[in-house]
């Protein structure tokens, strides 16, 4: 069988990341992967996996991805296109309708729609849950990566919940522990004087590292260190002079290898709005350094299962967050490997090879 994956970017989002992965699952069944972006650049370009092909459509950004898309459709033909994230998925659905003869086309969906369509600005984004309203019943398999996110599709684009799929991310623990021991030069943790919060995301509104920030404020012991890039870093970076943390809160920008930081941290905070199901926390399970999330739609609850594997907070709550960060740095997790295990790529291939193989 030979896959199409078909994704925005090689950027460091967390679901191009989670295709990457997949795609290094379907190569070890045997599978024929060609990675499929708009362009070639970014920093996961590293991480496209041995044996995947990378195919870069020289354009600069998804909207100009309908046309070359469909002439290597009919090129390479592909006997089945994988695709991800709502602006892709929709060209995607447009790309295997265009061919002869068509190619089926399974999308994946990683956000809650109905929040993030809620929260975006532009006029395509806020229309984000009638477009899928007309697209999802032209893809061949809908695939949501975690309950709550299968539910708000459902509910928002009136699709049946009962046609969509429901697989986790997967996470190569393995190979994650293992990038840990790689050497780590951030002072704070080379020379720990004081607990250390991390946080991993994109600085955007989506993360909420605004209350964060307010809240190692209310701190005075604690540092934070949150890595990432995004629009939002010079308003993050104003609320810090003004909160007098500059000593206490760093942003070291977007690190390819955040893992060394599981190892040496002692809490993992995600103060996130909304999410679809956040591969930080997962990859988070198997270290034992604490974890606050908040209970936001979708995903920390499922993964922390109801508070089990860590501390859950009200969404935008300061006094919230700085107290169950205050109770969580002091203390080391339990370990968790049952919570680790429907996040295993071997399971996470097999029923990805399952939806393909009944397409393709």
């Amino acid at each position: 069988m030979k896959v199409a994956m078909v994704l925005p970017s090689l950027a460091g989002g967390g679901a191009q990341r989670v295709f990457l992965d997949v795609a290094s699952g379907l190569l070890s069944r045997g599978v024929t992967v060609d990675i499929v972006a708009a362009h070639g650049d970014g920093p996961l370009r590293s991480d496209v996996p041995d044996g995947a092909r990378l195919i870069a459509l020289d354009v600069s950004r998804v909207a100009l991805m309908l046309p070359p898309l469909v002439r290597y459709l009919r090129r390479a033909r592909p006997d089945v296109v994988l695709s991800c994230l709502n602006h892709t998925n929709l060209v995607s659905i447009a790309a295997g309708r265009l061919t002869r003869p068509r190619t089926p086309v399974v999308i994946t969906h990683h956000n809650h729609l109905s929040t993030s369509a809620r929260h975006k600005v532009a006029r395509r984004d806020r229309g984000m849950p009638v477009l899928l309203h007309f697209a999802l019943p032209l893809a061949d398999r809908v695939v949501a990566v975690s309950r709550g996110v299968a539910d708000d599709l459902a509910s928002t684009t009136g699709y049946p919940r009962s046609r969509i799929e429901v697989v986790y991310n997967p996470v190569i623990f393995d190979n994650l522990l293992a990038a840990s021991h790689e050497t780590l030069e951030h002072p704070w943790l080379l020379q720990k004087e004081a607990p250390v919060v991390l946080a991993i995301g994109r600085l955007v509104e989506q993360k909420d590292f605004e209350t964060l920030i307010r809240a190692i404020a209310l701190m005075p012991e604690c540092r934070l260190i949150i890595l990432g890039e995004g629009e939002r870093r010079p308003m993050l970076e104003r609320l810090v002079t003004e909160l007098k943390l500059a000593d206490r809160v760093d942003l070291p920008g977007f690190v390819s290898n955040p893992f060394p930081y599981f190892r040496a941290a002692d809490t993992l905070a995600l103060s996130s709005r909304w999410e679809g199901l956040p591969t930080v926390l997962i990859e988070a399970l198997p270290f034992d350094l604490s974890i606050v999330a908040t209970d936001c739609h979708s995903g920390p609850r499922e993964i922390l299962e109801d508070g089990r594997w860590g501390r859950l907070v009200p969404v935008g709550d300061v006094a919230a967050l700085a107290g169950a960060l205050t109770d969580a740095v002091t203390e080391r997790a339990q370990p968790r490997s049952e919570a680790c295990a429907r996040y295993d790529l071997a399971e996470v291939t097999e029923r990805y090879l399952d939806l393909l193989s009944a397409n393709g």
